[in-house]
């Protein structure tokens, strides 16, 4: 006999305790007496002299009712283990059936008609399999796409097992091979006559089918142990014609960022010549004429679009369309659409505090896309609500006795006394800065090792308050940066060269200068990378969040509308894309505020899922792997339905003989 049950025996265990001690509370509850005094004893002496002679009966009698009913609880909790005849059957096997569910099994292809895919004809194939067993025989269903997912336990409920295989659907993401066979092979591991039968296309990378070792002694640490395996194929798919966009990318223009140009990389994967149109769009709107392609087999097409303007729209769409010709379409869909984003660029309002500082105004004339103004220090001290509606304000020289509000970024050169935006520790003469952070967006590109300034402002730094050194003098911090609410604040502990101002530095001399310029204001506006890389689904990410002080968790909203969560450490947020299309992601503070939120778009980009060419004939490890062959003759008895019989049965017997006065 064997138990099955999907509740864990150490849990039984205490379910078994619990109910055992409540029927046994209920039953010493239920023998409870009330008393009741009478004045006169006489006319009870007949019935006391009765209930003595009987007392040993009807205390038998109780403890029978009480082991009726420990019986019938008893009864229940060992149902509920599933006990089944016929697990010494030495020829029943423990079957992990593998279900292929990435990206190519979204082919149309599965029959002759195709009007099925391959993700359908090897849902058939695995209930048919699962049909075959024999009565002693187990099986465990896993889905394998980017992931390795067991969808149930060991089971040898035929029916469960196919409801599962019906409920699973493909993914949009590439197979991980070797994640599977091992969690296969740790799931069969002790178990009698093992067997994994993979369900697929076989459209695996040559270096994946490699890292298998069907020699414990010889196999290397990357490697799958198979060893006492026996492994199992059943192919599915026939067509290997496949037009496919494998790289989608966009870049802006660093000198003019109101353009940008796109990068498409078309491959035809199939062994005859294929024919195309290629459409680009932004948002709804096309934003280039379609290009007819035409592809030698094999061949891989490259396709540049430049100095393309930007608009309001920021969502990028490149297409394939099939043609009405031979060679026109193919079985699979899924990468002949790819996405990218571009961040919508508007023109910059940027106010400039400052008394005619030349270096300044002349460095922000490099910069085509911001819309300049220029006060003095005095003419802002006597309307501060000149800072109205503009995206950055430039103080320089100068701190005003209150900030612009949000969602003005700021930035200082020289800020002085209690309202900089940064606390001043100190001043140091000729600093030098010997330490940047690379990783901040303003220093892209940037050297300032051999910087000279007469004299700086230190600050104090305070990490909780999202505040963060970008440049240091040894440990002094002289440049800043932080995010306040949804505007940036950057501030450098000097100051410009100007007329009539005794501090001096060379930065504005140097090609250094107004790549700074360039790089804050790209920050303040959200612009921090020039090439704007789309995500690959099936593969896990780093993201950073700018700004993201305490957040632990970000939501993260997907193609299909549904909702999850991802961990985010030191502003980094996990992402791992299961579908092609665009994502949300929000990052929110302990009380539900929102801290950051950024948009991410994921492609297949995969030439080797694009590359659907089904495989006949799988070789894994060295070994060519074999149809499966038909289950032996098993057998084995469900007891559960004879049990429950059992125990109502008892249950009549209980509600008998307790209404017939014969336990009681």
């Amino acid at each position: 006999m064997r138990l099955l049950g999907p509740i864990p025996f150490g849990i039984w265990i205490w379910c078994a305790v619990g109910a055992s001690a409540l029927v046994v509370g209920a039953y010493i509850i239920k023998m409870r007496r009330r008393r009741f005094e009478v004045p006169f004893s006489q006319l009870w002496k007949r019935v006391l002299e009765q209930k003595d002679a009987n007392s040993l009966w009807k205390q038998l009698k109780r403890l029978i009712s009480l082991l009726l009913i420990l019986m019938i609880v008893g009864l229940l909790l060992f149902a509920a283990l599933d006990p089944t005849l016929g697990a010494v059957d030495r020829k029943a096997r423990s079957v992990v059936i593998l279900l292929d569910s990435s990206a190519s099994m979204k082919a149309l292809d599965g029959d002759d008609a195709g009007k099925h895919t391959r993700m359908d004809i090897a849902k058939q194939k695995a209930k048919r399999l699962i049909d075959g067993m024999g009565g002693g025989d187990v099986a465990m269903v896993m889905r394998v796409d980017g992931q390795a997912t067991p969808m149930s336990r060991f089971s040898s409920d035929g029916p469960v097992l196919d409801k599962i295989v019906d409920g699973i659907s493909a993914s949009d993401t590439p197979a991980d091979l070797p994640r599977a066979l091992g969690a296969a092979a740790d799931a069969l591991r002790d178990r009698k006559n093992p067997l994994i039968v993979l369900v697929s296309d076989g459209a695996f990378p040559e270096q994946q089918l490699g890292q298998v070792a069907w020699d414990a002694a010889g196999k290397s640490l990357s490697a799958v142990d198979l060893s006492g395996i026996d492994v199992r194929y059943i192919p599915v798919g026939h067509r290997s014609d496949n037009v496919g966009i494998v790289a989608f990318n966009v870049r802006r223009y660093i000198a003019n960022k109101a353009a940008y140009e796109v990068f498409i990389e078309i491959q035809n994967f199939g062994t005859e010549p294929a024919h195309r149109d290629l459409y680009l769009y932004n948002g709804a709107n096309p934003v280039h004429e379609p290009q007819r392609i035409d592809l030698a087999p094999g061949q891989k097409v490259r396709q540049i679009y430049d100095k393309l303007p930007i608009s309001e729209e920021n969502q990028l769409r490149a297409a394939l369309k099939p043609l009405n010709t031979a060679g026109g379409s193919d079985p699979f869909a899924l990468d002949d659409t790819a996405y990218a984003l571009l961040p919508a660029r508007k023109k910059q309002k940027v106010l400039m505090v400052t008394e005619d500082n030349l270096f300044l105004e002349g460095a922000l004339l490099v910069y085509d896309n911001i819309d300049p103004l220029k006060v003095s220090p005095a003419e802002y001290a006597a309307k501060p609500s000149l800072a109205d509606g503009m995206d950055v304000v430039i103080f320089d020289d100068y701190t005003p006795d209150a900030l612009p509000p949000p969602p003005a970024s700021l930035l200082f050169f020289h800020p002085t006394g209690p309202n900089s935006p940064f606390k001043v520790t100190g001043e140091l003469a000729a600093p030098r800065i010997t330490e940047v952070d690379e990783g901040h967006p303003v220093m892209r590109w940037v050297a300032m090792s051999d910087v000279y300034m007469d004299k700086s402002n230190t600050f104090a730094i305070d990490p909780k308050l999202g505040e963060s050194a970008v440049a240091f003098s040894v440990r002094d911090a002289i440049i800043a940066a932080k995010r306040d609410g949804h505007r940036k604040i950057l501030a450098f502990g000097f100051s410009l060269p100007s007329a009539g101002r005794e501090s001096a530095t060379d930065l504005p001399m140097r090609v250094a200068f107004p790549m700074l310029l360039v790089n804050t204001l790209d920050w303040f506006a959200g612009d921090q990378a020039d090439l704007l890389t789309t995500y690959a689904t099936g593969k896990r990410e780093r993201v950073p969040l700018d700004g993201v002080v305490g957040a632990t968790e970000a939501d993260v909203r997907g193609p299909d509308g549904s909702t999850t969560k991802t961990p985010v450490l030191d502003g980094l947020a996990t992402f791992y894309g299961t579908h092609v299309g665009y994502y949300d992601l929000t990052a929110k503070a302990a009380d539900g505020t929102m801290m950051s939120q950024i948009q991410l778009a994921a492609n297949l980009a995969s030439p080797t899922e694009s590359d659907i060419a089904p495989s006949t004939k799988l070789t894994l490890g060295g070994r060519e792997l074999k149809a499966p062959e038909a289950f032996a003759i098993t057998h084995s008895r469900k007891l559960w339905i004879y049990i429950l019989l059992l125990a109502g049965a008892l249950i009549v017997t209980e509600w008998v003989t307790y209404h017939r006065r014969v336990t009681v």
